[in-house]
């Protein structure tokens, strides 16, 4: 792994803006290892329906610019797509819609994916009873618990949330 992929200078445990608003990006289970992520890519997305597919090419070309294990990658794009719909729904949903971002953050043993949007609601994981009774969509977070190693959500600012989703590299086990 070598090298950093971004748009933001300022982005490891630091201020960055996602659609015009400031907001401090602290990692999951934020302490000093955490701060110290060596390769770190941010993307801004419209509220389009290609977004999702735009993260996942990202997101494949990044890890494989980082030298990423290809045992990781089809996980990583599942986990980028599930995060990033749902960013692109709930940012939707808001009027305006407005842009929503995606940040990916690497060291040795792991890499975290960050969906971040400025809906004021916290995700919602369905029940098994609710996903039933859609079968088309509903299922984005229970794909999400089941490929990561470890996921959640929290609030970066009173408008911004981000819901992450980790993997650990095939060999850091």
């Amino acid at each position: 792994m070598s090298g950093s992929t971004g748009t933001s200078s300022r982005t490891r445990g630091g201020w960055f803006a996602i659609a015009g608003r400031q907001v401090f990006a602290s990692t999951p289970g934020a302490g000093a290892v955490y701060l110290r992520w060596p390769l770190v890519s941010i993307l801004e997305l419209g509220p389009f329906p290609e977004a999702p597919s735009r993260a996942r090419r990202h997101t494949k070309d990044v890890l494989g610019t980082w030298g990423a294990p290809r045992a990781l990658v089809p996980d990583a794009e599942m986990l980028c797509s599930e995060l990033v719909t749902n960013a692109l729904r709930a940012s939707l949903s808001l009027t305006p819609p407005l842009p929503f971002g995606l940040r990916l953050l690497a060291n040795a043993q792991r890499l975290v994916i960050e969906a971040w949007d400025c809906h004021p609601a916290d995700p919602v994981r369905r029940s098994a009873a609710d996903q039933e009774d859609e079968a088309e969509s509903g299922r984005g977070l229970a794909i999400v618990e089941g490929l990561a190693n470890r996921w959640g959500s929290r609030r970066l600012s009173e408008n911004v949330k981000t819901v992450w989703a980790e993997l650990l590299w095939p060999d850091a086990g």
